[in-house]
């Protein structure tokens, strides 16, 4: 491939974290792209994403300092946490194509809870929203226009296969008016006034959302060209750029954003008729490359939510039950305590409307589940503790 890859030799990894108080040892596999036959690269690559899903496996927090000698991986990987040293070994790796897979044992010392103080252990849920092409005449090679609602759905999908959370589709929903300028925001606090409507609509903690920004080929392509430029010795090489965005749906806040480029070979013919999502698309190479940037934005999504407090509204009030918009399927048990929160509507200097959530020093007892909501019970009727509908529970 013509594309070079440059990259530090130092690395620092911020992951999740959540309590037991020993070491634990995780088998956890990692894969990247080969780009101009450097495997020391894809190999250090492939070994970072191996570590981080190891650290999110055995739910810890650890910094990762991984080292590049000579060019090759290090066979003990330094992971510091709360000043111990733990080893990882790398088991097996195999190469097929333009893909590196690496196989890698990790000895895992967690902290005794994350960095924010957060312990629990629901799985917060999520609404993936669709994710419009910037240009939709780039969908025209392999017949891709079903891609703004195919790609999130099997964003979804690789999201619910890492079992930290729980994602649902929503790709029938379109976030960004602006493609162009997204996620730009439409007040100044860097909140989008719909998300919050969005996530109370589908009753999720977040929203994801995003922008395919570019699927356009690489290769010169006219109306007289052969259905197969490989005949005539082309590489045919096809851009892949996504921007991911992650939205806190209580705030309408901006919480993550990151980038995912990469190159893949449209090693089929031009006229194919593909569609994306297909059988045959994921033979193809870039098909491929596209599956791996999907379950790399998953990882990334479940890293970057699992140390969060889990929030769930109250949507329904009777004497001293409680209604709350979470049950068996977010991991919620029969007999969890739960912190009731209030929430306000603040104005900041522009008039902007702001959620505030302020502490009512209240705990509901979950008395019943369900799978989409559980009932608990507070000390006293809620009128008395003015616990309203639109309050919420969060557990840290």
């Amino acid at each position: 491939m013509s594309f070079t890859r440059k990259y530090c030799l130092f690395i620092a990894l911020s992951v999740l974290s959540i309590a037991p108080s020993f070491a634990q040892s995780v088998t956890a596999t990692g894969k990247a792209i080969v780009y101009n036959d450097d495997v020391d690269d894809a190999r250090y690559r492939a070994t970072q994403q191996a570590i981080k899903q190891a650290v999110l496996q055995s739910s810890s927090r650890v910094s990762v300092n991984d080292r590049l000698k000579n060019g090759d991986l290090d066979s003990d990987i330094q992971i510091r946490s709360a000043g111990r040293v733990q080893q990882a070994k790398i088991l097996h790796e195999e190469r097929k194509g333009d893909f590196l897979t690496v196989v890698a044992r990790v000895n895992v010392t967690p902290d005794s809870q994350c960095g924010n103080g957060a312990t629990n252990f629901y799985q917060k849920s999520v609404g993936v929203t669709g994710f419009k092409l910037q240009d939709p005449e780039q969908a025209s090679l392999g017949r891709l226009n079903n891609i703004s609602r195919e790609l999130p759905r099997d964003l979804a999908n690789a999201i619910n296969k890492q079992g930290f959370l729980r994602a649902l589709n929503a790709t029938n929903v379109a976030i960004y008016p602006d493609l162009i300028n997204a996620p730009s925001a439409i007040n100044d606090e860097g909140a989008l006034s719909n998300v919050t409507r969005i996530g109370q609509q589908l009753g999720v903690q977040y929203i994801i959302s995003g922008v395919i920004r570019d699927i356009s080929p690489l290769y010169l392509r006219t109306p007289d060209s052969p259905s197969d430029n490989q005949e005539d010795g082309i590489q045919k090489e096809r851009n892949f750029v996504l921007d991911l965005y992650i939205y806190d749906s209580f705030s309408g806040a901006l919480f993550f954003q990151k980038r995912y480029s990469e190159i893949g070979e449209w090693d089929i013919a031009d006229n194919a008729r593909v569609g994306f999502g297909s059988a045959k698309f994921w033979t193809v190479h870039y098909g491929k490359v596209v599956r791996e940037i999907l379950r790399e934005s998953a990882i990334d999504t479940s890293e970057k939510l699992r140390c969060q407090p889990f929030i769930a509204s109250i949507f329904h009030t009777e004497g001293n039950r409680v209604h709350i918009s979470a049950g068996s399927l977010s991991g919620i048990k029969q007999g969890d305590k739960l912190s009731v929160y209030r929430r306000f509507e603040i104005h900041n200097q522009n008039q902007t409307a702001q959620t505030q959530l302020n502490n009512a020093n209240i705990n509901v007892t979950i008395k019943q589940v369900q799978p989409n909501f559980s009932i608990g019970e507070l000390a006293v009727d809620a009128q008395i503790l003015n616990v309203q509908q639109q309050d919420v529970v969060i557990a840290w």
